[in-house]
């Protein structure tokens, strides 16, 4: 099969991400093998490519979300058919979909209706995922006692995709935060309660709308940024969620409040075996929120073809740090 790999570290001066042709993916009992129509280019694998290098004489096949038909069935899987139409979130410590075909663990898919096209639902998983656990861990649930979420850089897709849940499955009050005014015209679609701008001052603007404290933040971007204000806008006991690797600060900052801070990785069920069954439910969850029109397309980019010029393009596109929306690569005719 034909994909896009690297065999070391690069950065975008000396971009090595090529379509070479590789063997197709060996398949678990629990996997299935599904043919890409589609797949999603996250801020994550640009920070992989520029830090981790394969194994020794390897290669890394990136891109943790698709969409697809399955192709085959590993000998364990159940409720799936060759033929079904999924989308779903690849493994870190596997090789991932910018390639024709990727083998995932059945758990972590979910089947899509014939009227969805493939870009569409192939922006949706990882940026899913890192929203929902975000901001309701592993309960399905904010924590007790929110009643309104700051998400600090909203514009982009995890933020973007924040805002919807918030607005789809709870009945707090979403208050997003963007900077440019193609950014805030991109949020207006998804209805938050308050726009506010994270480049000026972010407690005097919450003052003006009556906000003298927030219950939780989720910082999807800018944390380092907004360390200096964050601390005085969350009330006592309240909650930040925090995504940014890298990012360092001083948690004693936010002691005297006792917030609870927590800390989400999208992997982290996959690479520990924890609840991977949940992936598949929150990904059909999704699909029917999707169906009783709660949540709109994240899709902002699409380039046609597996091509290492869309790649490039693509990687470039996120290493600028302003991205709205997702972008998608389709491999064909994404219906």
């Amino acid at each position: 099969m034909k994909a896009l790999v690297y065999r070391q570290k690069n950065t975008l001066d000396n971009f090595q991400i090529k379509l070479e042709e590789v063997p197709e993916p060996t398949l678990n009992e629990n996997d299935v093998l599904v043919s890409v129509k589609a797949f999603a280019v996250n801020p994550g694998d640009a920070y992989f490519r520029r830090t981790q290098n394969p194994e020794e004489g390897g290669y890394r096949i990136l891109g943790y979300d698709f969409g697809g038909v399955i192709q085959k069935l590993g000998e364990k899987v159940k409720g799936f058919s060759v033929g079904d139409r999924v989308y779903g979130v690849g493994d870190a410590a596997r090789q991932g979909c910018y390639a024709e075909s990727v083998a995932v663990d059945y758990h972590s898919i979910a089947k899509i209706p014939h009227t969805s096209p493939f870009d569409h639902v192939a922006a949706a998983p990882m940026v899913t995922m890192t929203a929902w656990e975000s901001l309701f861990r592993d309960h399905d649930k904010l924590p007790e006692g929110v009643k309104n979420v700051l998400v600090l850089g909203a514009a982009g897709g995890v933020g973007t995709m924040a805002v919807q849940l918030l607005k789809a499955r709870t009945g707090v009050r979403v208050i997003a935060t963007a900077s440019r005014d193609e950014s805030v015209e991109w949020l207006q679609q998804f209805n938050p309660d308050i726009i506010i701008d994270h480049s000026k001052n972010v407690p005097e603007q919450l003052r003006e709308h009556g906000i003298s404290e927030v219950d939780f933040v989720f910082a999807v971007n800018g944390l380092k940024k907004a360390i200096t204000w964050l601390p005085k806008v969350i009330r006592p006991y309240g909650h930040l969620s925090i995504i940014e690797a890298g990012t360092e600060f001083d948690l004693w900052q936010f002691m005297g409040k006792s917030i609870s801070i927590h800390l989400e990785y999208v992997f982290s069920k996959s690479a520990f075996d924890y609840k991977k069954e949940s992936h598949g439910q929150i990904l059909e969850e999704v699909v029917s929120l999707i169906g009783a029109k709660k949540l709109k397309s994240l899709v902002k980019t699409v380039l046609k073809g597996l091509t290492e010029q869309n790649i490039f393009l693509a990687h470039s596109m996120l290493e600028q740090g302003h991205t709205i929306g997702k972008i998608v690569i389709e491999l064909e005719e994404s219906h």
